[in-house]
């Protein structure tokens, strides 16, 4: 215990003991004062211990393939450099250098992946909490990403979204999902599910308008933050092949890459 605690606790024997001189009340007072001494220690100690707790970081996963410098900032501004296996933490930016790339796993399975130059943030992430319903927040910050959803967006897609910087917003519906966000121009395409036959779709909107994306290898383009998404339609080989060139090193942690029809 610090020394501040310390002299807390003297200050709150030493008053009692005063007022028992000042009373004449019985020496057995000094017993009772050594009594209250040793509460406010333990006081003390419960308040330290729940302050820790409060402020404990919640673990969202692991980091399963990394390739090159990636580093994390965490929401104390503290920067670590990320290895195979090493925990991520809700609030961390999660920044992949130059011809650098990562797959991370969170824990109700949902999977990350980020290309070369790309950074996003973890925004929130509740599952599996005692009185807290399941969520998971993020925003792709720049470069090349793609995500599959785990349980959480599987038992309640709207617990899910994915912010793309200041120019639109993935709405779940349990999926596969890769693009690119280049300063405020976004490409979003639908890849195909994990499972043969399982529904997938996404919703891209913003506040000039939505489109829903229920057909895998199609996909949609928004320009920047001003202007609505365009309208759906079959994404060019070669706009995925970009799309999935940076990811390329660490998409093994991914189901292989399916284009629909093509």
């Amino acid at each position: 215990m610090d020394n501040t605690s310390s002299r807390f606790c003297d200050l709150v024997g030493k008053q009692y003991l005063t007022l028992c001189l000042l009373f004449n009340l019985p020496l057995y007072a000094k017993n009772i004062m050594k009594s209250i001494h040793s509460l406010v220690w333990l006081l003390v100690v419960a308040l330290v211990l729940v302050s820790q707790t409060s402020g404990a970081e919640t673990v969202v996963g692991k980091v399963e393939i990394l390739k090159g410098s990636v580093i994390a900032i965490g929401s104390d501004g503290e920067e670590r450099q990320l290895r195979r296996g090493k925990p991520i933490y809700e609030g961390d930016e999660i920044k992949a250098g130059r011809r650098a790339a990562v797959s991370m796993k969170f824990q109700d399975g949902t999977k990350f992946a980020l290309g070369s130059e790309s950074a996003m943030t973890l925004n929130e992430f509740k599952y599996d909490q005692p009185d807290q319903e399941d969520k998971v927040t993020t925003t792709i910050l720049k470069g090349a990403f793609r995500f599959i959803t785990g349980l959480v967006a599987k038992k309640q897609p709207s617990a899910m979204n994915v912010q793309l910087g200041v120019t639109a917003t993935i709405g779940i519906r349990g999926t596969n999902v890769a693009g690119t966000l280049i300063g405020e121009s976004a490409t979003i395409v639908l890849m195909e599910p994990d499972k043969k036959g399982q529904y997938t779709a996404i919703e891209v909107s913003n506040d000039h308008g939505a489109v829903t994306i229920d057909e895998p290898g199609f996909g949609t383009e928004v320009p920047d933050s001003r202007s609505a998404p365009t309208p759906v339609r079959r994404m060019k080989i070669n706009t995925i092949k970009n799309v999935m060139r940076s990811l390329s090193s660490v998409t093994r942690a991914f189901s292989r890459p399916k284009i629909g029809g093509l």
